[in-house]
């Protein structure tokens, strides 16, 4: 008797998981998926490696896809990544900014120089 090994089975799609894997090939943001579909990128980069979608390399959410299938990201992937990681460090660097003294967290109190 032969048996069938199903090392991954392919679990039905909603029209919504559907079209969110549609919108990733496509080069969408993680954002405007989420906020068109509902689906999560918690959910979506699983989904999208177990239906063989990847989003255009150079993208953050190209990087993403790389990672949910477990490899090393590509260079231009890898770029991205790291110029989106830069901006939110600089967005928070600046709302911190913005916030009274009096309300920052009290991590170091300054800096000094070690002679």
């Amino acid at each position: 008797m032969a048996t069938s090994v199903i090392l991954h089975t392919r679990q039905a799609l909603t029209l919504m998981q559907a079209v969110a894997l549609g919108l990733l090939r496509d080069g969408f943001k993680q954002r405007t998926i989420t906020a068109r579909t509902g689906v999560h990128g918690d959910e979506l980069y699983p989904l999208a490696v177990l239906h063989g979608i990847t989003a255009p390399c150079g993208t953050v959410e190209g990087h993403d896809c790389h990672e949910a299938r477990e490899e090393e990201p590509c260079t231009p992937c890898s770029h991205a990544h790291g110029r989106a990681h830069a901006r939110q460090h600089a967005q928070r660097r600046r709302m911190l900014g913005a916030v009274p003294q009096s309300l920052r967290p009290r991590g170091r109190e300054g800096r000094r120089a070690v002679r």
